[in-house]
């Protein structure tokens, strides 16, 4: 199989730090795959390395079956989205879209006609001749968005950019990326640390971790599978359960708990909620802890009250037991 965008064994070393240590990842056109991973992991590594911002020690990069590992950022059809945007203040917005198509000389007429489409992508209509700084922080991404993809790039890159924006804009706009992404069938590679954000908008997931990846998968594989117990705890902050020389992992909402379920006795040790979300936390009797959760249920457990806690075989999956 030829895939769009291919990473064989990138290596990269800052002074005596090696943040890549021989990353791997095959990409099919039009997937919406997603970095995911604690602050160092080398995501940012990653994608600067495909932008041609930095070059890898080891390693290849292929874009459609041409190796570009070597080739400068202006000669890979390749498309960064930044944080905090990087738009042009002294520019409107449509200056702001076309400017790439200027740089490529493309006629007026058809400059004109691309901003008009892709405003009417980002629904901001009529919103050309606006500043920049008289826009709300969605409507700065949207136009970073729309820059980004006005030449029809093979690939878009995009570096945490909903980092800078409230809970409900985020969440907003992770739909709105994901429905443009679709429209525009773009290969999107996306950063992030919010394990929310990567299950909710990804067709695969690559979670990385100390300058590795450590699972590749749908956002079903990682939540229910985990490979590693690091995978276990960082997606979903599953309980990891070490017994008999083997590590499994089991979600809070598979925990159950009361005098009549089947399991052993265990005691309360907090209780909690967030969210409309319940949270006990156990002490087991080997000393380990378990936590439950349940969306919209009240409980007669405190602190201090013991009863049975388990789970169902089929919940508790095996995983390797990186110390995490």
């Amino acid at each position: 199989m030829e895939y769009h965008l291919r990473l064989a064994g990138l290596h990269k070393r800052f002074g005596n730090t090696e943040v890549l240590r021989g990353v791997s990842l095959q990409v099919a056109k039009g997937e919406f795959i997603t970095l995911l991973g604690a602050s160092g992991c080398g995501k940012t590594t990653t994608i600067r390395l495909i932008a041609g911002l930095d070059l890898p020690d080891n390693g290849s990069i292929f874009l459609n079956g041409e190796d570009i590992t070597d080739l400068p950022p202006e000669k890979r059809n390749v498309n960064t989205v930044f944080q905090n945007y990087a738009l042009f203040p002294h520019m409107n917005v449509a200056d702001n879209i076309s400017y790439g198509l200027r740089i490529r000389k493309v006629p007026k007429a058809q400059r004109d006609a691309r901003v008009e489409e892709l405003l009417s992508l980002v629904q901001l209509e009529g919103s050309g001749h606006k500043k920049v700084s008289a826009l709300s922080g969605g409507q700065k991404q949207r136009v970073a968005i729309a820059r980004a993809v006005a030449a029809s790039p093979e690939v878009l890159l995009l570096d945490e950019p909903l980092g800078a924006l409230d809970l409900k804009l985020r969440r907003e706009m992770q739909l709105e990326l994901k429905r443009l992404q679709k429209t525009l069938g773009i290969t999107f590679i996306y950063i992030t640390h919010d394990q929310e954000e990567a299950i909710n908008m990804s067709d695969r997931i690559a979670v990385m971790h100390d300058g590795l990846f450590e699972q590749i998968g749908t956002p079903d594989e990682i939540y229910y599978k985990p490979r590693t117990s690091y995978v276990a705890n960082f997606v979903g902050s599953a309980n990891v359960i070490r017994r008999n020389g083997k590590t499994y992992a089991v979600r809070a909402e598979n925990v159950i708990f009361g005098d009549l379920c089947p399991g052993e006795r265990a005691q309360v040790i907090e209780k909690s909620f967030a969210g409309g979300q319940l949270r006990i936390l156990f002490k087991l009797p080997d000393g380990q802890m378990v936590t439950a959760s349940r969306f919209g249920l009240n409980s007669a457990a405190e602190p201090g009250d013991e009863m049975q806690v388990g789970w169902k075989a089929e919940d508790a999956v095996e995983v390797l037991d990186n110390g995490v």
